[in-house]
C-alpha cells in the first residue's frame, strides 16, 4: 500500500471516527487541530493515566494503513481497540517486551511502522507508576531505529527534544479531555 497523504488521513478520520471535523492542513503543510474528548471520566483499562475512551479509535482512524503497531509506555492498553505489541519497563504488566524506553535494546524497531507513546508527564506521575522519570530526548533518539517513514504518535504535555535531521513533525493536535484534566498535545513525528 502506498503511503497515504495527510488529506487522505483527515478524510478517513472524518469518515470512520464519526467525530466533528477538527483537523486541517496549515499553510506550512503540517496538520493542526484540537480534539475535545468530552466529559467521560472513565478509562477503559481502569489504569491510572490510561487513554481517554475514544483516543485509540481516533488515532487508528488517522492511520488505517499502518499494520505493525508498538505501544510504548504501555501500562494497560485496550489492544482490542488498536492491536499491537507493547513495551513497558514493568514485567508485572505483561508487556510483549520488557525494556527501558530510553534504549529499546530488546525491541526489533525495524518491524514497526507506527509507535504510540504516552510517557509519564512528571516526576509525580512516574512515581505513581512505580518508575523513574524518563529523559524524553533519549526515548526519541532510541526510536530512530524505526525505518524511514514510520510514524511516532507522542502524547504528552511537552514537545520532546528531537533532531531535525532525524524527525519531521507532521501534525500537532491539542487534546482536551474534560474539565479539571491536564491539556495535552499529540505530536506526530515521521522518521526521516
Amino acid at each position: 500500500m502506498t503511503e497515504l497523504t495527510w488529506q487522505d488521513r483527515i478524510n478517513n478520520y472524518a469518515k470512520v471516527s464519526g467525530f466533528p471535523a477538527s483537523l486541517f492542513i496549515a499553510d506550512d503543510g503540517r496538520v493542526v487541530g484540537t480534539w475535545i474528548m468530552g466529559n467521560n471520566y472513565r478509562v477503559a483499562s481502569d489504569y491510572y493515566g490510561g487513554y481517554p475512551p475514544t483516543y485509540l479509535r481516533r488515532i487508528k482512524a488517522l492511520f488505517p494503513d499502518k499494520k505493525r503497531i508498538l505501544h510504548l509506555f504501555s501500562g494497560h492498553v485496550e489492544l482490542d481497540q488498536f492491536p499491537g505489541d507493547t513495551v513497558d519497563i514493568q514485567a508485572g504488566l505483561n508487556p510483549t517486551y520488557v525494556d527501558d524506553a530510553q534504549t529499546l535494546k530488546n525491541v526489533p524497531l525495524e518491524q514497526y511502522d507506527l509507535v504510540l507513546a504516552d510517557p509519564p508527564y512528571s516526576n509525580d506521575d512516574a512515581e505513581r507508576y512505580g518508575t523513574t522519570m524518563i529523559k524524553r530526548n533519549k526515548v526519541i533518539h532510541s526510536l530512530y531505529g524505526l525505518y524511514p517513514n514510520a510514524h511516532v504518535v507522542w502524547l504528552d504535555q511537552v514537545l520532546p527534544m528531537y533532531r531535525k535531521d532525524e524527525w519531521d513533525i507532521e501534525a500537532v493536535i491539542g487534546m482536551v479531555k474534560s474539565t479539571n484534566h491536564r491539556f495535552r498535545v499529540i505530536t506526530i513525528f515521521r522518521r526521516l
